[in-house]
């Protein structure tokens, strides 16, 4: 009897721009190619902490799909089952002598490729992974990315934290009143005083009429599949569900690009330079993010709070600190003023993280998604680029939310093999962006994605 295959090509007529291609299953025609499985990435949000975790008030209990969030990342639990939180991992990059760490850190830190230059000189090494996936899942939105910064400054290279290739800087802008007139002076939600655009109405029956045709396949094909296939085939409804929200709403008030709670926010106005507005202009700049999202003018995003040896002073966190976030940073670990006072920093930037994530999740999109939190240094105090300082651990890890349209594994907390470099974590990236690739940045850093992470 002859075996059972089918066509991958017939999921995807029709369906391109939905992101619903279907997973590389068993019963595919063709070579097997795990990065060739789908293109369900549709926006990547990055999110910045500047020098280091403490590690051990950061570090959760258990492993795998069994752990408890602990200490500074206790602000996360609400979003658990969405979490997949990276450990041990080593920015090989920033490790290479020849720059100041907070350079290396910063430069290094999401291209995985060792700095050009020296001095004031320095520059960053090559193209962010947040670049590389916006040249992937832009599509037709208005911004193939934005940069939104909390007092982030410009000038050097510890000031950026998105490059477009090596020496090519992309400066955040950390005036929200700013932002809001680039991305929202001009923009008027759908459905406004004009109604409905004819075309949008039409798109929306079409790609309703997609979602229809795609979950009757998958009824058709379950019965056929292996338990392996059958898994990866739920995973990526998962993802058709999450599309099919965004698409079920009122054409009269809105298109089928955007998610039904795109509305225009308001102008904000705020003294950016004053040490203690440090929190309102970040949820500022985190809403016109979120919405940018929802309202479908960009896919991707990055969020940078401060930039490396800067020093704000958390003085809204009401513990008595009077000295800025890097220069603590400094403080031996014996000084358990500092550590508790550095855990607390650290436990804010998670709330901030979570409020990302809760965002996302009330726009309909995080299943779609991955929100990434990470930081320019493993610990401040020895400028770790992890994994380890001797035998003391002080990895680099990375922090993802969302399940990139059913490719990332959720609710996981993994150890990173010995000598596993980010860059193998972004490749990940790249492939769940339906990129078929192996490497990123210096290839001598990374042949293929951290095992463990995509579905």
């Amino acid at each position: 009897m002859k075996p059972f295959r089918i066509h991958r090509r017939h999921f995807l007529r029709g369906a391109g721009s939905l992101g619903l291609a279907l997973p590389l299953l068993e019963v595919m025609e063709g070579p097997r190619r795990a990065a060739a499985q789908t293109t369900g990435l549709r926006h990547f949000i990055v999110m910045y902490e500047q020098s280091g975790f403490i590690y051990d008030a950061w570090k959760p209990a258990g492993s795998g799909a069994t752990f408890t969030l602990q200490g500074s990342l206790t602000p996360l639990e609400p979003h658990k089952s969405k979490l997949c939180i990276i450990d041990g991992l080593q920015n090989k990059a920033g490790q290479n002598a020849g720059q100041d760490d907070h350079q290396k850190g910063m430069g290094t830190m999401l291209s995985g490729i060792e700095l050009t230059g020296t001095g004031n000189m320095t520059n960053g090494g090559g193209i962010t992974v947040d670049q590389v996936i916006a040249q992937n899942i832009a599509g037709s939105s208005k911004y193939k990315s934005l940069q939104f910064g909390v007092q982030s400054g410009e000038g050097n290279v510890v000031n950026y934290m998105s490059w477009a290739g090596a020496g090519q800087p992309l400066p955040c802008e950390s005036d929200p009143a700013r932002m809001y007139s680039r991305i929202f002076g001009s923009f008027t939600p759908p459905g406004g005083s004009s109604g409905p655009d004819p075309n949008a109405v039409r798109l929306f029956e079409q790609r309703r009429s997609i979602l229809d045709a795609v979950k009757a396949s998958y009824d058709q094909l379950l019965p056929k599949v292996s338990v392996e296939d059958r898994q990866k085939l739920d995973a990526h409804a998962t993802a058709v569900r999450s599309i099919e929200k965004r698409l079920v709403v009122d054409p009269a008030t809105t298109t089928t690009t955007v998610t039904a709670s795109c509305a225009k926010p308001a102008a904000p106005t705020i003294d950016v330079k004053k040490n203690d507005n440090f929190p309102q202009i970040g949820k500022l700049q985190m809403d016109l993010l979120l919405m940018a999202h929802a309202c479908d003018l960009t896919h991707v995003s990055a969020l940078q709070f401060s930039r490396e040896a800067a020093d704000p002073v958390f003085t809204w966190l009401n513990m008595g600190i009077s000295r800025g976030h890097h220069a603590i940073s400094h403080d031996a670990t014996s000084n358990t003023t500092s550590q508790k006072e550095l855990a607390a920093i650290d436990k804010w930037h998670c709330e901030q993280y979570a409020y990302l994530i809760d965002g996302m999740t009330k726009h309909g999109l995080i299943d779609d998604s991955l929100v990434v939190w990470v930081n320019g240094l493993a610990a401040g105090n020895v400028h770790s680029h992890g994994p380890t300082v001797g035998n003391t651990p002080f990895p680099q890890p990375i922090i993802t939310a969302g399940g990139a349209g059913g490719r990332f594994a959720t609710g996981q907390y993994l150890m990173a093999a010995k000598g596993t470099n980010t860059n193998a974590v972004y490749v990940a990236f790249l492939q769940a962006a339906g990129m078929e690739t192996n490497t990123f940045g210096n290839p001598a850093h990374a042949n293929g994605p951290m095992s463990g992470l995509l579905v």
